[in-house]
């Protein structure tokens, strides 16, 4: 099925053209295969097994090419935020806990078409993203490069990103599959064996309502590829275990296409293979490849499976048209284009105001002259712009957390040089100290008369990355003294906080000179432009928590174990769900965030879906080709919910409705749900009718003892909140079932 599309934004006040129509052929899921199919009988043995392991290459990995067939093999690079593994003249765009926060779905596809597009340029054949798993624990080394705490907003950023970087002719790899929710012990060595990871242990429950489900969106979507992760899921290794590949992924989401191992995650070789396994990457280990040809030889495994290994291997390149006119590897093409003006936009959609007392932003060119400047997070890295080096004491702002989900960005603007730039067009006058050990400087520049009665900024940054987990939720080179340091002198005190993911902020939220806090993310290497117009107005923040920020880091009931066992307890009852079950008041709530402007919601409809609006509802949301027509029952809408929603104040801006379900005693849920949301662009005195959709996977529960998604028997209540938070409720409504 091919469309096209052509999106618009607006940036630098000019309407910038992003193409984001597909490039290429797709085809059915059901063409694909009979093209596989067809490739696999030319095959000899020999040559089906080679294609089960990686081989040596420029690219992160690669599956071996067969030359008599004109088969030039797959590049496989990562990440999901851009090409990764050190490549260069690559677009480091703003990470994925950072265009979640954006709550904007038309950017969710954007950012995945230009993503893709620099995939295809360079001729690789396999992202290997997105990260999908969910934000468990707030210390995660890798929160950075996922979609947040809750299972459908992170499916909803999956299935877009499916939808964008394959409508390239690009597979998508969705990761780590499954409940890889910390770094720590992700491998660890017994006394004998192959190496191991730590048992994520949990309910059937738990499984299908948070953990399989942006894996299950993923699939929908079309995705080609999966990769198993290191962990073990209660008691087998995650690579080699049959129920979640076998009968999760290949029999109840009826995924056609191929489970790849994360690097060095195959454990064993003949088991992986027999429980799922159909590529193991990156290969060079003898688990499988000759391994299996010797194994379909004494009998341990059969050809027929081989022949679904190398089906599977090859379906998604049919799938997506890499047969045809794909671009030849070279990973040192610039295939860039313009996407720095994309960028640029995501970046300020995704930061979050949290704080804004007596409209203290934005700051006026006119009015507001005089500014300080603090925190080394303001400033450029001393070594450079690749990737911090003093892991301890952050010496720059931070575009992107670390490990193989680091894209090299060819060139990054920080804060302060934006601000200076700033101060430059329009007569500003600013100091700066980002030496945060300098305090005699920085007390120094706060008796500075001429600076009296100005506005101070206030960086402060906390990364993490792949391999570790986060030791603490605070800032990094004592980002609290620092603010507090200020603030006690500045009566006008706005911090920025340039963080990967959660941080405990109760050391200084409550200061009466903390008069503003941005919270900046990961916006990318186009932080500083992007910071400068939120902050001076020429964008309304309008992005949202994908998180809850606690008052007290025991609050949000889960961390990370030292041990080899990390039991899943809580259930369902992750984040904001938590937080209701127990009545605990967050800092902030999950999905919250403020605007320059107001908004008021107003006739709340609730209807059935029936024949005569089935058909447009179902086209709300993106199709291609290679969606996963298997899953699609479960994606039927079965209600609206309609509003109007107007902006009240006096500049533009947008808000984002979202729909939090409550469900019948019978389903045993946490108090509400999100199962929907929209970004609304709303002019001032603008009105618009909002109409977002439940499906019926929306309304059902996973049913233990029936193994099945059921809706509960009685009475759902509809709340429009702008956040998790119960005061912030709008609008409310009930329907039966």
């Amino acid at each position: 099925m091919m469309y096209a599309y052509i999106a618009f934004i607006i940036i630098f006040t000019k309407l910038v053209s992003i193409q984001t129509e597909p490039n290429g052929v797709t085809r059915t899921w059901d063409e694909a295969i009979v093209l596989a199919k067809r490739f696999a009988a030319q095959l000899t043995l020999e040559e089906k097994c080679n294609m089960t392991e990686g081989v040596a290459s420029d690219c992160t990995g690669f599956v071996s090419p067969v030359s008599r067939l004109n088969f030039s093999g797959f590049c496989l690079q990562g990440s999901q935020s851009g090409v990764g593994d050190s490549v260069q003249f690559s677009t480091a765009f703003v990470a994925g806990i950072h265009i979640s926060a954006s709550w904007d779905r038309d950017l969710f596809y954007r950012r995945a078409v230009a993503i893709g597009q620099e995939f295809r340029g360079k001729g690789i054949h396999y992202d290997l993203g997105p990260m999908v798993n969910i934000d468990r624990n707030a210390l995660h080394g890798r929160n950075w490069e996922g979609f947040g705490s809750d299972p459908y907003l992170s499916g909803e950023n999956a299935y877009y990103y499916v939808q964008g970087v394959q409508n390239q002719g690009v597979v998508v790899t969705a990761k780590h599959y499954i409940c890889n929710e910390q770094e720590s012990n992700r491998t660890y060595y017994p006394k004998t064996g192959p190496s191991q990871g730590y048992s994520a242990n949990l309910d059937d429950k738990t499984m299908h309502e948070i953990y399989l489900w942006p894996f299950a969106e993923s699939v929908a979507a079309g995705v080609g590829s999966v990769m198993c992760s290191y962990n073990q899921i209660n008691g087998t290794q995650a690579c080699q275990n049959r129920e979640t590949l076998n009968e999760l992924l290949k029999g109840e989401l009826q995924f056609q296409g191929n489970v790849m191992s994360d690097w060095g995650a195959t454990k064993v070789g003949l088991e992986s293979a027999l429980s799922g396994l159909d590529m193991n990457m990156p290969g060079q280990d003898g688990l499988m490849g000759y391994a299996l040809l010797l194994a379909v030889k004494n009998g341990s495994i059969t050809e027929e499976r081989i022949n679904d290994m190398v089906i599977r291997i090859m379906t998604p390149y049919f799938l997506l048209g890499q047969d045809q006119d794909f671009p030849p590897i070279n990973l040192d093409y610039d295939a860039m284009k313009d996407h720095y003006l994309l960028n640029r936009h995501l970046g300020m959609a995704g930061m979050i105001l949290l704080k804004n007392i007596n409209n203290t932003l934005p700051f006026s060119v006119n009015t507001d002259k005089i500014y300080s400047i603090y925190g080394s997070a303001a400033s450029r890295y001393i070594d450079g712009i690749d990737r911090p080096i003093n892991i301890v004491g952050l010496d720059g702002a931070l575009y992107q957390g670390g490990g193989s989900g680091y894209v090299r960005p060819t060139y990054a603007i920080d804060p302060l040089t934006a601000l200076l730039i700033h101060a430059r067009d329009f007569h500003l006058q600013i100091q700066y100290i980002v030496d945060q050990d300098d305090y005699v400087s920085i007390n120094r520049s706060l008796d500075n008369r001429k600076f009296s009665g100005g506005k101070c900024l206030v960086f402060i940054n906390a990364w993490s990355s792949e391999g570790r987990d986060r030791h603490n939720l605070f800032a990094y080179h004592d980002g609290d003294k620092l603010i507090n340091t200020v603030a006690a002198r500045c009566a006008s005190t706005i911090v920025i906080v340039n963080s990967v993911a959660q941080l405990n902020l109760e050391g200084w939220i409550e200061h009466p000179n903390v008069t503003g806090v941005i919270w900046s993310g990961l916006s990318g290497p186009e932080y500083g432009p992007a910071i400068v117009d939120v902050l001076y107005g020429e964008y309304n923040p309008g992005g949202k928590l994908v998180f809850t920020i606690a008052k007290n880091d025991s609050d949000y009931g889960t961390n990370i174990t030292n041990t080899y066992n990390s039991n899943y307890t809580e259930g369902v009852f992750l984040d904001y769900r938590h937080f209701d079950k127990y009545n605990i008041t967050p800092r902030f709530y999950f999905g919250y965030g403020i605007s320059y402007t107001n908004f008021s919601f107003s006739e709340l409809t609730i209807s059935k879906v029936n024949q005569q609006n089935h058909i447009s509802l179902y086209r709300q949301r993106r199709s291609a080709s290679y969606n996963n027509k298997d899953l699609l029952g479960m994606y039927e809408p079965v209600y609206t919910i309609s509003f109007t929603i107007s902006n009240i104040g006096n500049v533009d801006g947008s808000e984002v409705p979202q729909l939090y379900l409550g469900f019948p005693e019978e389903a045993a849920e946490p108090p509400k749900i999100l199962r929907g949301f929209e970004r609304v662009y709303l002019a001032a005195g603008e009105s618009k009718i909002v109409t977002l959709v439940l499906r019926q996977r929306d309304i059902s529960y996973w049913n233990n003892i029936d193994q099945k998604w059921t809706a509960a028997s009685g009475e759902y209540t509809v709340w429009i909140a702008t956040s998790a938070n119960n005061a912030d409720i709008k609008l409310e409504g009930f329907f039966h079932i």
